[in-house]
C-alpha cells in the first residue's frame, strides 16, 4: 500500500479549512505577552473530540488556559493526518490528535511542525483494556494468540497509515511477525462490532466501549493489548507557535489538566461530566468505559515514535528513505520545563 503524497495531504487539509478555516484566525503572535497583559491571547486548537484527549477538555473547562492569558479557541478535525498542514502554515496553533504515516511523511517533505507531547500511554493492563486485538468468534476457526492473526483479516481504524497499525504491529512483533503477515481491513471503530460478529473480519484492533462491548455480547475474545508505554497520540504544535510566547503557558495549562486525571480521577464526577459533555456521551456511560493514563507532565515518547515510523515503514505507508531525525521534530522542552 502507498501512503499519498504530500499533495494529497494537503488536499485533503483543503476541505478542513473550508470548514473550519475562517473560524482560525492564525498563529498566536510571537510578541504576544501571555500574562499581565490584561487581554487574552487566542490559541487555535484542533483536535478529536475523544475521551483520549480528557486533558485538554478538563484544562479548558476549569480554567487553566484562561489562569495563563489564553483564550482556547477549538476546532474540531477529522484526523490528525489531515490536519498537519493547518499547524505548519499556521490555521492552527496546536494539534492534539493520532499520529499517522502522513505525520511523517509531512515532517520529511519539510512541513514546519514539531511534537511536543504525548497523550493517552498504554499500560499494558489486560484486564478491562481500554484497547486490545479482539478475536472473533463467528470465524470457523476462532484466533486464540498473537501468533494466529499470521495470514487472516483484522480490522484497522485508518489502515496500514493510522495510529491502529502502530498498536497492531507493536502486538504482533512479540511473536517475531509484522504487519504485512495480517490483512488489514480499514474499518471504522464503530463499524468493527458487526464486522467481528458476522465473522467478516478475523480480527480488530479497536478501542473501548467497541472492544468490551464485542467482548461482553460474546462476538469477540480478547488476544492482546497494547504495550506498557505505547503512545498513539500527542500533542504537536505549529514551528510559528513553538517559537511564541504562548507556547510554554500553553503546555503549563495542558499539564495541569494531565494532574488533575493521574492515579483514576479521571472518573471522578467533575471529571467525567467535562469529558462527557466534550465528547457527547453520556456520563455513566463513560464512567463503565475503561479509559487510559496521561503522563502528568505529557512528556513526547521518542521510543514510540521511533517505533511507530519503523512499523510504518514496513507496511510501505512512508514514502522517503532513512529514518527521520528525531532532533528536528520532537522537541522534550516544554514537557521539562511544565510547571
Amino acid at each position: 500500500m502507498k501512503s499519498r503524497s504530500l499533495a494529497g495531504v494537503l488536499g485533503g487539509a483543503a476541505a478542513l479549512i473550508l470548514l473550519a478555516g475562517c473560524a482560525a484566525s492564525g498563529a498566536a503572535d510571537s510578541s504576544a505577552a501571555p500574562n499581565g497583559s490584561g487581554e487574552l491571547q487566542t490559541v487555535n486548537v484542533g483536535t478529536v473530540p475523544l475521551a483520549l484527549f480528557a486533558p485538554l477538555f478538563v484544562a479548558d473547562a476549569k480554567g487553566y488556559f484562561a489562569d495563563e492569558g489564553i483564550d482556547l479557541n477549538i476546532q474540531t478535525v477529522t484526523s490528525g493526518q489531515d490536519a498537519i498542514p493547518l499547524a505548519a502554515n499556521g490555521q492552527l496553533d496546536v494539534l492534539i490528535a493520532g499520529f499517522s504515516a502522513g505525520m511523517f511523511n509531512a515532517v520529511s517533505a519539510g512541513l514546519d511542525v514539531q511534537v511536543v507531547g504525548s497523550m493517552n500511554i498504554g499500560d499494558g493492563v489486560e484486564d478491562n483494556p481500554p484497547a486490545a486485538i479482539v478475536a472473533s468468534t463467528a470465524v470457523d476457526d476462532p484466533i486464540t494468540d498473537i501468533a494466529g492473526l499470521k495470514g487472516r483479516k483484522v480490522a484497522i481504524a485508518g489502515g496500514l497509515g493510522g495510529s491502529g497499525a502502530y498498536f497492531t504491529g507493536e502486538i504482533l512483533a512479540r511473536e517475531g511477525l509484522t504487519i504485512n503477515d495480517i490483512t488489514v481491513e480499514n474499518i471504522g471503530n464503530a463499524d468493527m462490532p458487526s464486522a467481528l460478529a458476522s465473522g467478516a473480519v478475523d480480527a480488530a484492533m479497536t478501542s473501548a466501549p467497541f472492544n468490551t462491548n464485542a467482548v461482553a455480547d460474546g462476538s469477540a475474545t480478547t488476544i492482546a493489548v497494547p504495550g506498557d508505554g505505547t503512545s498513539g497520540t500527542g500533542v504537536i504544535y505549529g514551528g510559528r507557535f513553538a517559537a511564541s510566547d504562548l507556547a510554554q503557558p500553553f503546555f503549563d495549562a495542558l499539564a495541569r489538566g494531565a494532574a488533575d486525571l493521574q492515579n483514576g480521577a479521571v472518573y471522578d464526577d467533575d471529571n467525567l461530566e467535562i469529558v462527557a459533555k466534550a465528547t457527547s456521551q453520556d456520563v455513566e456511560t463513560l464512567r463503565d468505559t475503561p479509559l487510559f493514563v496521561w503522563l502528568p507532565n505529557l512528556a513526547p515518547q521518542p521510543a514510540a515514535l521511533t517505533q511507530m515510523e519503523q512499523i510504518w515503514r514496513d507496511a510501505g505507508a512512508i514514502t522517503y528513505d532513512e529514518p527521520l531525525d528525531q532532533s528536528t521534530f520532537v522537541n522534550e522542552t516544554f514537557s521539562e520545563n511544565a510547571s
